[in-house]
């Protein structure tokens, strides 16, 4: 007959020895845990955060622009008795949907195909020189300042229509003055937002004070 093996004993010391090490292990999971689930939620909020400042900038980008509604041209005569296209009219509005624009921060770009310039408007209170145009505002809903634009300050929003002046006679080293028939092209550039391509070409005779080019 098989003998029944005696139960084995186990020691006070060596249960409670086994049982404080298991206690560590597990607190010691429980923080690498903690800490892993702190990092996770830190990089997903930063992720959010990057995400929304990258869709706020996209968007920035693509609703901002500025409308051409109608190009005007005035005439002088050469010097020859021959009339030419001396300075350009631009009344330009906002387009829909897009959030103000400082027009002090605006580049425009012209070529009449044998001269092409760059132009900014540093003070819109002084006229259109060499590399420069001026703004005047034709109606003006800036909530905050109405009628009271600065230099530094020419905010055009949603309802205001500006007028931007170009001296084409003041460009240097070459006088960009527009003959008959000749194309020029503008090229509007708002510091944030989708630039503003426009074509124009003058009449095949020039007759009146103001021309028509849109």
């Amino acid at each position: 007959m098989e003998k029944i093996p005696k139960p084995r004993r186990i020691r006070m010391g060596e249960e409670g020895e086994m049982g404080v090490g298991t206690l560590l292990i597990f607190i010691a999971m429980i923080l690498v845990a903690a800490v892993a689930a702190g990092v996770l939620v830190q990089t997903a909020y930063e992720l959010q955060q990057q995400a929304e400042a990258t869709g706020d900038q996209a968007l920035q980008e693509v609703a901002t622009g500025l409308k051409v509604v109608a190009i005007y041209g005035m005439t002088a005569d050469d010097g020859t008795g021959a009339l030419v296209i001396t300075d350009l009219y631009l009344k330009v509005a906002l387009t829909a949907g897009s959030p103000m624009i400082n027009l002090a921060t605006l580049i425009i770009e012209i070529s009449n195909g044998e001269a092409d310039e760059t132009l900014s408007c540093p003070d819109y209170t002084v006229a259109s020189t060499d590399g420069t145009f001026d703004v005047t505002s034709l109606r003006d809903t800036y909530p905050d300042n109405i009628g009271a634009w600065t230099a530094a300050d020419v905010g055009i929003t949603q309802g205001d229509v500006a007028l931007l002046h170009i001296d084409l006679a003041e460009q240097l080293p070459t006088d960009m003055s527009l003959v008959t028939q000749q194309d020029a092209t503008i090229l509007l550039i708002p510091k944030h937002g989708i630039p503003t391509y426009v074509l124009i070409t003058t009449p095949s005779v020039l007759s009146n004070t103001y021309e028509i080019l849109t």
